[in-house]
């Protein structure tokens, strides 16, 4: 499927077309179902929810993504934008980022249905990293969605145990302040 922008028709019958074929083999295990547009919280605007049982309905936070991919994207090449701070014009803080995530609390209090965080993150360099995974976590967890950080050491570049001004200047580091912000995150949900 390619999100084309009138697409959302389909993606929504392609949405309950799959939980209907897995439902047929399975009736309980959950199924997610992310929003269109890569998965980002606009997508939320078009998705109709499915009605069937034990379904969870996940989004990516990358706001702004000037700043979480800053150094390896077209849309981020801007080399140390901080967090907290002004970037693209916009003042971002938690108050901004609230927001951006608005949507999806409005999707997840107009349907009454599960959220699910499926990634989130800021680049291992970019300064104010552990203030902006911090604050996403604040808020997660004050909407009560679950959620799982990108990526654990899958990418360099995302990794909390590794450390580096820019994509050619990563290495391990034994600690983070990136890692302490995640690490208590997940003390929240023992």
């Amino acid at each position: 499927y390619v999100y084309e922008p009138d697409g959302a028709l389909e993606w929504n019958r392609l949405a309950l077309r799959t939980a209907k074929a897995i439902r047929a083999i399975d009736a309980e295990v959950p199924i997610i179902i992310e929003s269109a547009k890569g998965g980002g919280p606009a997508g939320l605007k078009t998705l109709r929810p499915v009605n069937l049982p034990n379904i969870i309905y996940s989004v990516h936070i990358y706001s702004p993504h000037t700043y979480t991919h800053q150094g390896i994207t077209a849309a981020g090449r801007e080399s140390r934008v901080v967090y907290p701070g002004s970037i693209d014009g916009v003042e971002w803080n938690r108050d901004k980022l609230r927001q951006t995530v608005q949507v999806v609390r409005d999707f997840q209090l107009k349907y009454n249905v599960p959220i699910f965080i499926g990634e989130f993150s800021a680049i291992a360099w970019a300064p104010g990293a552990e203030k902006y995974i911090n604050d996403c976590i604040e808020i997660f967890e004050e909407y009560g969605w679950d959620w799982t950080y990108h990526a654990f050491r899958e990418s360099p570049v995302w990794d909390v145990e590794k450390a580096g001004t820019n994509r050619g200047d990563i290495r391990p580091a034994a600690d983070t302040d990136r890692r302490r912000v995640l690490l208590e995150g997940f003390r929240r949900n023992k």
